[in-house]
């Protein structure tokens, strides 16, 4: 089931998205995620749409999307438990829904993720070293019709 994210989703969400960050990105330390976890709880109070994805016998978020004000994906974690389900599809496709566009900053090293949303129609547009991360940000974007899908 997808629903809008609730206050009382955030220290789950927050267990996602530490998780998927940490098997994300091998270069960098669970220790340098958890330093981050202020801006993520920042960006997720502040955000356009949060969608979660609950199974139908426990209301607890398995995945989440969100969106930022500026029309970022900020974040899409699925839970391991339901990784490669179609969850993250269902997720995209409910928060583009009335968006323009979308576009995405990942690290280079975030195959899966790259990937995923290559094939969802994400395309890079730029890329830019980050000292912070010691390695390179890929911006990806894509344009979505008035239904939220992606246009061929």
């Amino acid at each position: 089931m997808l629903r809008a994210a609730e206050r009382s989703d955030l220290n789950r969400l927050e267990q996602l998205w530490l998780h998927a960050a940490v098997h994300s990105h091998p270069s960098l330390s669970r220790h340098f995620w958890l330093n981050h976890s202020r801006l993520f709880r920042s960006e997720q109070r502040d955000c356009k749409r949060c969608i979660v994805f609950t199974d139908r016998h426990a209301a607890v978020a398995e995945a989440f999307i969100t969106i930022t004000v500026d029309n970022r994906l900020a974040y899409l974690c699925v839970s391991p438990l339901f990784s490669s389900c179609g969850i993250g599809a269902r997720l995209m496709s409910a928060a583009s829904r009335g968006l323009p566009e979308l576009r995405a900053e990942l690290l280079r090293e975030n195959l899966r993720t790259r990937y995923f949303l290559q094939r969802h129609g994400f395309v890079e547009s730029a890329r830019y070293y980050r000292a912070e991360y010691g390695q390179h940000m890929l911006l990806m974007s894509y344009r979505c019709s008035r239904s939220g899908q992606q246009r061929r």
